[in-house]
């Protein structure tokens, strides 16, 4: 996977250096505002320094990485649900060239958003560290039109014995496919689609086309 400049190479490979700076070392002296913007400047670095298109050209109206502004109300505190259908299975997931992707089903997060309770299913593996993390891949109701089409990803460190998990919209990032087709990305499961739109991390790097 790449992940925006901070080695967060994991065996789910979306394929860009995403550095989040949201890891077991989180950063707490700084405050979570300063912590968010200098992983977009890090991600901003990365586009226009380290990014290989792969011998694709950027995409019409590509003038580097966009997000939403800060949103307070998409962090979250998640439980995951070990106990629900498939939870400990090994999963295939479909990517954007026609590859499997080998993951292991760690349950569903379980939150509370928009006045609902919201699923997601999260998928165990690990970071370029070797601890455990929880990979997250989405599609909500601004995909297509404001974000990616295909979905969206979080990263969430994970301990055994977490009772409360941090889920922070604000950190979901796009796949490297959204910037160039030659990479492999795993799409989400059908059942990760939220119904609420998610107006909080990384948005589209250009405008969406007209459909219709």
């Amino acid at each position: 996977m790449d992940d925006h400049d901070h080695d967060h190479d994991h065996d789910h490979d979306h394929d860009h250096d995403h550095d989040h700076d949201h890891d077991h070392e989180h950063h707490h002296a700084l405050g979570w505002r300063e912590e968010l913007e200098q992983s977009r400047d890090s991600a901003r670095h990365y586009y226009e320094h380290r990014f290989d298109w792969r011998g694709h050209d950027p995409p019409p109206g590509y003038e580097g990485p966009r997000w939403y502004a800060p949103a307070e109300e998409w962090r979250l505190t998640a439980g995951l649900d070990g106990n629900t259908p498939g939870a400990g299975d090994h999963v295939e997931l479909a990517t954007s060239t026609g590859q499997l992707r080998h993951m292991v089903n760690a349950g569903q997060l379980v939150f509370e958003a928009k006045g609902a309770e919201q699923r997601l299913t999260a998928f165990l593996t690990h970071d370029a560290e070797g601890y455990e993390t929880l990979f997250v891949p989405f599609r909500d109701a601004t995909s297509g039109n404001e974000t990616y089409g295909a979905g969206r990803y979080l990263d969430i460190p994970y301990e055994r014995d977490d009772q409360a998990i941090e889920l922070d919209f604000n950190y979901a990032y796009n796949p490297s496919c959204v910037y160039s087709p030659a990479y492999d990305c795993p799409f989400p499961p059908p059942a990760n689609l939220l119904a609420v739109a998610v107006r909080a991390g990384e948005r589209l790097p250009y405008e969406a086309e007209e459909t219709g």
